[in-house]
């Protein structure tokens, strides 16, 4: 035995705008999750490495929100002077997400010297300053590689590596 189910045209309606709204909601939320994906224009990364007592490479590195990196050799490098070249949006979101993960704007502006927290200090050693812009934020954290003992350290010298390695700053320092 069949049975005919009838829906009346005002309930009918309303499932169909329920059907919709919820459709729409859901690729909102789609847009939403890719425009959380693009990187802010705003977004500004530079990592300085400075000499030592020898011949540590000195050059700086800027990255720009559109990918565009920007090598300034100084001195102890194969390219002295500048150069250019690009990183995709996946690997600056990548960038940013390091800094995030570290709590880059939670850390102290300078690790230098004893009265920064270094537990060791050793002298001859060069530095890295390393910076971000974004989202309307800024920090910059200037690090000699003499001052040992703080645990973040670690995870600030990875930082560092993982900027030099995106930008392939390997290219024109050896």
């Amino acid at each position: 035995m069949s049975r005919t189910v009838q829906m009346n045209p005002s309930a009918l309606f309303a499932s169909l705008v329920a059907i919709l709204v919820l459709t729409a909601s859901g690729a909102s939320d789609i847009r939403a999750s890719e425009s959380a994906q693009q990187v802010p224009q705003d977004t500004l990364i530079t990592l300085e490495r400075t000499v030592c007592y020898g011949m540590c490479p000195s050059y700086k590195v800027t990255i720009s929100a559109d990918g565009a990196i920007l090598f300034e050799g100084r001195r102890f490098v194969k390219k002295v002077g500048t150069a250019e070249s690009m990183i995709s949006q996946e690997q600056l979101r990548g960038l940013i997400e390091r800094f995030d993960k570290i709590n880059f704007f939670g850390l102290r502006n300078r690790y230098e010297e004893p009265g920064d927290g270094c537990e060791g200090f050793v002298t001859d050693n060069p530095s890295a300053n390393t910076s971000i812009r974004i989202n309307g934020k800024s920090k910059s954290v200037r690090h000699y590689y003499g001052c040992t003992g703080i645990e973040v350290l670690d995870e600030l010298t990875k930082l560092e590596q993982a900027i030099d390695d995106a930008a392939n700053t390997s290219q024109w320092i050896r």
